[in-house]
């Protein structure tokens, strides 16, 4: 990996001020940019930001676009389709907003796929972010792993013990040539950051089996038409897993937030729960952050806020993958709701030039949530008395009820890989071994009870 490099910045006061009275002072009569698409999960974003007064610009490269009624200003342009040449697709950005441009006191985006082009925009309007490199490598699982290797950085942190053992896999060849991987092992998708195509495999001759039929159902799905379909196979790491959300300022550390994850779904590496905040000691919690911001810096993502997932394993923390965007929407709406800090916003102050300082951040309450599956849930769930009563018990405030849509159809999933279409969470002021009681008792009274997906066992850990 070459040198990190920075993006210069317009003159922006260093000075750290407080989340989140003087923060919301400061962002008050901003104009964001926001670059790429976004979704009904994002629907909250935008009453937030016009109660701080925020002005938004949108780029999208859909027509169809959740934010497109509710933004002061949105406009089409496919940058999407063909990224030979992100540099144009930016400079045609650019001119698109013609006199608004001068206006723009920060840019971000909500998605994966459009950190690159957000990134060169980044350092042409001299925006506060990070260069296009890091946006790039956070997009390739190998080349983050890579990175972590490295010792051209311009950053003093030591990464290499985070990166797993793993090779890129662009045809079979690959697979017969990766001879120090140790079957079991993990194989998955380089560009994706979902479950999709994630699989367990216990020999050469399976890695090879289910190589050939993934790319068969990439093919099928058009998955990888941008990015490509290029896999990663790599150790089979031991632990629980842990998503850690970084806010980044200039390199610097400002705040961050574990959350635990239940066990997977069997056969599968789709989530099934989610325990925030952690229940991990404070030194291992600690472990993890350091983790995160360290490999975060590392590819040279320094401004901003950003997701990552780890195994902490018998040997400590190891790195799954980083996401340079905000992390979902339904884990920055239960962090607000836990610890009262809105990542969206903090995103928006940022990007703005503004350093967020917090006091000491600590929890309201105690959340224990579930992922629902069409396949597990969905005709139960659509019944009018359940979503009567769960509607009552979200607006009581006695759960959150995190929709992927308005509308949920009880259509056709992949037989292997599966997508949530709510987050069900339980929320409770004693502690999360009560919060799940409560979500585990929901569950019967819901009559959530198929044998297919076992509530009991997938939050065990938090008993």
């Amino acid at each position: 990996m070459s040198e990190v490099k920075q993006p210069e910045h317009k003159m922006a006061s260093q000075e750290c001020v407080t989340y989140p009275d003087q923060v919301r002072e400061k962002l008050a009569g901003k104009t964001i940019l926001i670059i790429g698409s976004s979704t009904s999960g994002h629907r909250l974003v935008w009453d937030i930001f016009t109660s701080a007064k925020i002005k938004v610009i949108m780029a999208g490269h859909e027509k169809s676009n959740d934010g497109a009624g509710k933004v002061e200003t949105f406009f089409h342009y496919d940058y999407y389709t063909d990224q030979s040449d992100i540099e144009k697709h930016a400079n045609n950005i650019i001119q698109l907003l013609g006199d608004r441009v001068k206006d723009i006191d920060g840019c971000f985006t909500f998605t994966e796929e459009d950190t690159p082009i957000t990134a060169v925009i980044f350092g042409k309007l001299k925006l506060r972010g990070f260069h296009p490199d890091a946006a790039l490598t956070v997009r390739s699982k190998q080349k983050t792993y890579e990175a972590m290797k490295s010792n051209t950085s311009n950053t003093p942190f030591k990464t290499e013990k985070y990166s797993p053992l793993s090779f890129r896999i662009r045809n079979e060849s690959d697979i017969k040539e990766a001879k120090e991987i140790t079957f079991p092992a993990i194989l998955k998708p380089e560009h994706d950051a979902s479950s999709w195509g994630v699989v367990k495999v216990i020999s050469e001759d399976d890695c090879l089996l289910q190589y050939s039929k993934l790319q068969k159902e990439f093919k099928e799905s058009s998955f990888g038409e941008t990015f490509g379909t290029s896999m990663i196979l790599m150790e089979l790491l031991d632990g629980l897993s842990y998503e850690v959300d970084v806010v980044i300022y200039e390199g610097e550390l400002m705040v961050a937030f574990v959350s635990d994850l239940g066990l997977y779904l069997p056969n599968s590496y789709a989530c099934t729960s989610v325990c925030i905040p952690s229940n991990l000691s404070a030194e291992r919690q600690d472990q993890l952050r350091t983790a995160a911001h360290h490999c975060c810096c590392k590819v040279g993502l320094v401004n901003g806020v950003f997701n990552s997932e780890f195994k902490m394993t018998s040997s400590g923390p190891k790195l799954v993958e980083i996401n340079g965007r905000v992390g979902s929407f339904r884990r920055c709406i239960v962090y607000e709701t836990i610890y009262g800090v809105n990542l969206w916003e903090i995103a928006a102050a940022i990007a703005c030039g503004i350093k967020p300082c917090f006091q000491e951040v600590t929890p309201r309450c105690f959340a224990v949530g579930a992922y629902l599956y069409i396949r597990f849930h969905g005709e139960q769930f659509l019944k009018d008395d359940i979503s009567l009563k769960l509607s009552s018990m979200a607006e009581a405030n006695d759960i959150l009820l995190l929709k992927e849509s308005e509308t949920i159809e009880l259509q056709c999933e992949n037989e292997e890989f599966l997508t949530p279409f709510c987050h069900l969470v339980a929320l409770n002021k004693t502690s999360s071994k009560r919060a799940r009681q409560m979500l585990t008792q929901l569950f019967q009274d819901l009559g959530f009870t198929g044998t297919d997906y076992d509530i009991e066992r997938f939050t065990s850990v938090w008993a």
